[in-house]
This record gives structure tokens, sequence and C-alpha cells, in this order.
């Protein structure tokens, strides 16, 4: 084992036990603790077994983690195997998809050999990175090394590292080389370490629905981590900034714009699957039911795939579509016999509201071929009503994703569960990729539907369910679909003098904490302190947050609204620091497609005065040239 110490804690002794619950979020999730990474790929997982020696413990040193770097990749498992068998040890091949070392130490197997990829978040700075790492469960130590000590990287120390917990200490140690670096050190005392402390001292996560997510992965459908990979970092080069910068909504480009963009990626990543399996390489065709903004639709159908979206209300992002390019249908969809989609192969429920409960029936009463996705967000029954929880043990969305399940496989769908890399707290799917009856039962499964349908509606005369092919009516006759015209509660509609006042007095009290920053100490500009709402909305007239309340909820939505000017965040509000426009280059090919666009008006900043340049008592910090916005001239 390695030698010198980098660092050493003390774990409460209940929690002891927890070290290989630790081991398996930092080995399979390391991206969750290193941000530079898009997350892991496990290319090798052998179980040890010895054979001869004594058996309290098995003396995996460093000369064998030297040797296992050695081997070549694609000999692997063969010569590892070679290794082992010298030691009196025999090794046998795990499933990947199943990695677990917690789950494992309980099979009776002495250790393991892991072989790990990690793959970078930047593509183009940062080549992947193997890691061995060997775990030897009588010790509860884990020996780790990685296999490009030469290449310069910042993603992983280039030394040979373990964590190891003796009784109650946990500590990190190394092997002293020419290859240590302090930068490595340094991460691995101040951020592995108390890291590692923290999962084992902690109750151990769990999913929405009462799982443990210790050894549940994300993007666990996708058969290729590195392809997703290179194919998200494509599509934001094609797509994402160019919406970025022709956003015409009110909500927040970054956050929807490569949350789209994600989902794109993860559904060409799951639909080549299919094809590569089925031998069919027919582009799948696709229903978007609740498309709102239509860029899902729009790089799917960019990327070749047939389909259309449907929504209830149009958004002003549809009118800046390449003509032609994109079909997007403004529709009030009621299930019934009238809302079946015969020659499509995938239903998509993306946020689909009160229609998410629908999109497994749909897709099942459209063809037996048919499949779905849904990504749930909001809660709703049949008749679109909010959903009201059964296990008071979960969440009411972890109770959702539950009942939305066992909708779908009341429909006869297989069901696989996955969880998606985007930047939202609801981010489970549900894939209904396959029925569990045969095509000659569809017909009679129906009825199936039907009954639990009627059931979840209370609806009692259920004598007279009939086959989906005579039903002509709705599904639910107690369906009550949203007014496509969406009633404004945004603070929009608040008289603009009130506003004016609330903003300013709010710009007042963060400035009386003057600050000032760093960067700006050459013109002295005061960034002023930070807030609490509860302190806030002490300062503010009662007629003024009375306003709010009947508009919106309450003063955080007004300065959501001006973002501008305020950042808010974790119940605080502060001054936003304003920021240098820009280089980013738009990607040409659609900007030059969306200038052919009837009325297209891309945003110019530099249209509207900087609000800190016509209010802040100093000013705007920023030169005219470097600011988005203009400063009167």
């Amino acid at each position: 084992m390695c030698d010198h110490v980098i660092g050493e804690t003390r774990v409460r002794k209940d929690c002891v036990l927890n070290f290989w619950k630790a081991v398996d979020i930092y080995l399979f999730k390391t991206h969750v603790v290193n941000k530079k990474l898009f997350g892991v790929k496990t290319v090798s997982l052998l179980t040890i077994h010895q054979t001869e020696g004594p058996v309290d413990r098995l003396m995996l040193d460093h000369a064998l983690l030297e040797d296992l770097c050695e081997v070549p990749l694609d000999q692997f498992v063969p010569q590892t195997r070679q290794i082992f068998a010298k030691r009196n040890m025999q090794v046998a091949e795990e499933p990947r998809d199943h990695a677990s070392v917690d789950e494992l130490s309980q099979n009776g197997s002495d250790g393991l050999v892991v072989l790990n990829r990690l793959i970078p978040k930047n593509i183009g700075a940062f080549q992947t990175l193997d890691v061995v790492g060997l775990i030897d469960y009588r010790s509860r130590s884990v020996l780790l090394k990685c296999r490009q000590t030469g290449e310069e990287n910042s993603l992983f120390p280039k030394f040979a590292f373990s964590l190891q917990i003796i009784e109650d200490r946990l500590s990190i140690r190394y092997e002293s080389t020419e290859n240590n670096d302090e930068r490595s050190i340094l991460w691995l005392r101040e951020i592995l370490l108390p890291r590692m402390q923290k999962w084992m001292e902690s109750a151990v996560p769990t999913n929405a629905t009462g799982v443990s997510t210790s050894s549940i992965r994300s993007l666990a459908l996708v058969d290729n981590l590195e392809e997703y990979n290179c194919l998200f970092n494509e599509l934001k080069q094609k797509y994402g900034l160019s919406m970025v910068s022709i956003w015409p909504e009110c909500t927040d480009p970054q956050k929807f714009v490569f949350e789209d963009i994600a989902i794109a990626a993860y559904l060409l990543m799951l639909w080549r699957k299919e094809r590569n399996e089925t031998g069919d390489k027919t582009l799948q065709s696709f229903v978007d039911i609740g498309c709102g903004n239509g860029l899902l639709v729009y790089i799917l159908a960019s990327e070749g795939h047939r389909g259309y979206g449907i929504d209830l209300r149009k958004r002003k992002l549809w009118d800046l579509y390449p003509n032609g390019e994109v079909d997007l249908r403004e529709q009030t969809l009621v299930p019934s016999s009238a809302s079946l989609f015969p020659d499509i192969d995938w239903i998509i429920g993306n946020h689909s509201d009160e229609l998410s409960p629908w999109i497994p029936v749909i897709a099942a009463r459209s063809s037996y071929k048919c499949r779905f996705f849904l990504l749930p967000c909001c809660a709703y029954e049949f008749d679109g009503s909010k959903y009201q929880r059964q296990n008071c043990n979960l969440s009411q969305y972890g109770d959702f994703l539950n009942y939305a399940n066992h909708i779908a496989e009341i429909c006869g769908f297989r069901v696989e569960t996955d969880r998606l890399r985007i930047p939202s707290t609801k981010r489970t799917c549900l894939v209904g990729g396959s029925r569990n009856y045969s095509a000659s039962d569809y017909e009679e499964h129906d009825s199936k539907i039907q009954s639990f349908i009627n059931e979840r509606t209370k609806v009692t005369n259920t004598s007279t369910v009939e086959p989906l092919k005579t039903v002509t009516d709705t599904w639910s006759s107690s369906f009550k679909p949203r007014e496509s015209t969406e009633k404004v509660r945004n603070c929009t509609q608040v008289d603009r003098s009130v506003i004016n006042k609330i903003v300013m007095l709010v710009f007042d009290e963060l400035l009386a904490k003057r600050k000032v920053l760093p960067e700006f100490t050459d013109v002295n500009w005061n960034s002023g302190g930070t807030i609490t709402f509860a302190d806030l909305v002490k300062t503010i007239p009662q007629e003024h947050l009375t306003a709010l309340k009947a508009e919106c909820g309450g003063l955080q939505t007004l300065l959501r609204n001006n973002h501008q000017i305020f950042r808010v965040e974790s119940g605080t509000v502060q001054i936003r620091i304003p920021t240098k426009v820009s280089s980013e280059v738009v990607d040409a090919g659609l900007a030059k497609k969306m200038k052919k666009v009837k009325n297209f008006k891309p945003i110019n900043f530099k249209q509207r005065v900087c609000w800190f340049f016509a209010n802040h008592p100093d000013g705007c910090p920023l030169e005219e040239q470097e600011c988005r916005f203009n400063h009167g001239s």
C-alpha cells in the first residue's frame, strides 16, 4: 500500500460501514466531485478470489497496480487473469452495467479490479483518461492510478494513491515518486477527503422514488457515454449559441436551450441504439406532445427524423425557425380516438403537464409498435386535476413517477427508468420501448387500459367498456385541458411606477452595504452587499407588496424579471456584476438561415441603455465598447 499520508480524518463509528457506498460514488460518479468531467465509463470490472495463502488480507500492492497499468487495453482481461494467477488468485469478469463496489462486497469476493475511463466535459481541451483501481475488501482499502501518467492533465493525479479506513480513521495516502504534484495533493486533501467523509456520514441519499442513489447512474440507457458526449458537444456547436443569441422568450435561454439539446442528444443516442439492435436503418418518426418552444422538434427534425410538435399555445420562437424545416402545430389535444398517431414510432412527452399520464396511453393505443419517452414535471391525474400523493414517504414528484410507471405497465410496456444530464431537478425519464404482450392480444389489452382509466377517474358505469375500434368519443369525459391563453402572473401587469419604486428601494438597500470588488478598484465601483428576502420585505411598503402578490406571489419574481440589475439565489439578492460583451461567435450557418425568416430581428443589446450607467451613483464600471448595453451615445 501507499506510505505517505496526504490527509486523515475521523469518521463517526456508526458510519464506518458506509465506506464502500462512498467509494461507489467516487469511482463511478467521479464527475460529482470533479466538475471538469462529464462522466465515467466502466471498461472492465473483475472480482478477485484468493485460492491459497493466508486469508486475513489480499496484499494488493503498488507493484501489482503498476503491472496492471502496463497491460494493453485490448488484452486487459486475459493478461490480468495471468498476473493474478501468479499470486494464487482468480479473477472473474462481472457485468459492467451493474458495477457496485458496495453490492459486490456482499457476494463473497475478496476484492475487485476496476478499469474506468474518465470522460472530460471539454473534449477539445482534454483527452479521456483510463484509471485502474484495486479494491481489497479485507483491508478496506482502494488503490488507484491513472494509466496516462506521462501526459499533461488536470483531471486526475498522475501518481498512485489509496483510500483506506482503519477503525474510524479515513485516510488518503500516496506513493512518493517524481510525478507528484502539489496541486493534486492539495485537491486530494482539501476536496476528496472531506467529500468522502461527508458521503459516509450523511444519510445515504435516495432518489425521488425512495431508491438509494449510491448505485444509480445517469444515462444508463445510453450504450456509449463517449459518443453521447461527442454528440452533445456537436449539437451545442450547431444549435446552442445561435439559439441563445436569438432567444425571444422571457425564460432563461442558458437553461432551456441546453436542456433541450441534452434531451435531443439522449433521444438520438437511444434511437441509434434501437436501430442497431433491430437492424432497421430507417430513422424513427416522432410527435412531441406539449412541445413548448419547439426547439427539441427543430433539432430532431434537423438531424433527419420525421416528426412534428403539438402545443395548445404558440410561442414567439416558432416564427424564427426556417420556413419548411420544422412542423409545429397550435392545437388543443383531448385524449380520444382523434388523438392517435398510427404512423408514428415515438410519442415524446417532455414536461407535457396535464397530458403526462396520457402519454403511455396514447402510445399504446396509436399502434402496437409505437413507443414513448416521458420526462414528467408537474403531477396530474387523467382528468387534468393535480395528482394527489398516495405515499407520504415520498415527495409528490416521486410518487407521481411511480404512478406514471404503473400506468405504462398497465398499458403493456416494459418500462425502463433513466436520469438525464440536464439543468433541472426533475430529470428522471420513463422509456417504453417494447410491450409485454403479443401483437395478437392488442385489442383485448385495450379494454384493460380503459378500465384502469375509468377506475382512476371514478367512472361508475364500467360495464359498457368497448374495444378501441368502436370508441369515438373522449377516453375520459372528465378531462379538462388548460386554457390556450395563459393568464399573465409574472409582475408585468403591475403599475410601472410601483415596479420602479421597488427596484430603487432594493437597489439603495444593497448599495448601503458598500463593497468594492478587486477588479473594479480603479473606478472604485460599489457592488453592494447581500440581503435576504426576509430582511428585504421589511423595507418595502405593504401596499407595494400587496400589489405584487396579486400578480405573481411576491418580490422574488419582480427581481428575477430585472435580472440585468439583480442576482437572486438561495433566498438572497445582490447586485449583478456587469459582464463584458461575449466574444463567442454565433454559428454562421443557422444565423444565415435566420436572416431569411420574415420579420426576423436578432436581439441587439446595444439598443438598450445601460441601467447602471443611468442609475448607479458610480455609473457603469465598464467602458461602452465592453458593455452589453449603450451608454447614451
